[in-house]
């Protein structure tokens, strides 16, 4: 089974990734059936980052401010995701968009049975979606179905709900698809939101490693559906969100 791993050149889990992305290539973990054909990495503009992080200082989250700055920098200068990659002998794309034409014939050449989506806000369309001969899936920072949209850990976390993830089979709704699995993450003794994505990367690390070991094995492990009448849609906060949060004590 030929597996495309996609992300974004940056994001604000602490290492930019760097855990799960390593966890999930390493020799050993994945069935001898599974082979990584590729990592794709797309492009963040540079831009709205900027304007990210200095809205983010602003606002009062400097610390997803710092960890999207040396994210930027270590994907510039020296990223350890593509060393990893290339020393195992897998192949490194830097591309602009999943969807793109470029993006699609990389994918073609690839040959995929499965994409696996892993923190990009690209929104794939039908093209891409049929492209791998089983699926693509994706893995939601929210428990799934009742939490949708971005942020959701962080919407969480502050309203004192149960934070986690879900895997899904991915289609042309956001955040839609039959849900493969969901974990809820202890955050009990997290004092800083920057710090549920990172310890969330260890717990997805695993739970992706085991569900794509099960498909090979298997085929697609028994599903829940992603229907619920209690959907709860959630976005980035705005700055004045951001100072509310502040202010009930939760640190950004």
């Amino acid at each position: 089974m030929n597996v495309v791993y996609i992300t974004s050149s940056v994001n604000y889990v602490k290492d930019n990734y760097f855990h799960l992305l390593k966890a999930i290539s390493e020799k050993g973990v994945l069935s001898e059936k599974i082979s990584v054909a590729g990592l794709m990495l797309l492009k963040t503009d540079n831009k709205l980052l900027a304007k990210s992080i200095l809205g983010l200082l602003v606002a009062g989250g400097p610390r997803v401010a710092i960890t999207l700055f040396r994210n930027f920098f270590s994907s510039v200068l020296r990223d350890s995701r593509i060393s990893q990659y290339r020393s195992l002998g897998i192949p490194v794309f830097k591309l602009e968009n999943i969807n793109d034409p470029r993006s699609i014939s990389v994918l073609r050449k690839l040959n995929p049975d499965l994409l696996v989506n892993l923190r990009t806000r690209n929104i794939y369309k039908r093209e891409v979606l049929e492209l791998p001969k089983l699926a693509c899936i994706n893995i939601h920072h929210g428990l799934l179905p009742e939490n949708r949209g971005t942020m959701c850990d962080l919407w969480a976390w502050v309203e004192g709900r149960p934070v986690g993830f879900s895997i899904h089979r991915m289609n042309e709704r956001v955040d839609d698809g039959v849900i493969l699995t969901r974990q809820e993450i202890d955050v009990s003794v997290v004092k800083s939101y920057i710090d549920i994505p990172f310890t969330s990367s260890f717990f997805e690390a695993k739970a992706l490693i085991k569900c794509l070991n099960h498909i090979v094995d298997h085929g697609f492990c028994d599903s829940i559906e992603n229907s619920s009448k209690m959907v709860r849609y959630t976005r980035n906060p705005t700055y004045r969100q951001i100072r509310d949060i502040r202010r009930r004590g939760f640190l950004l």
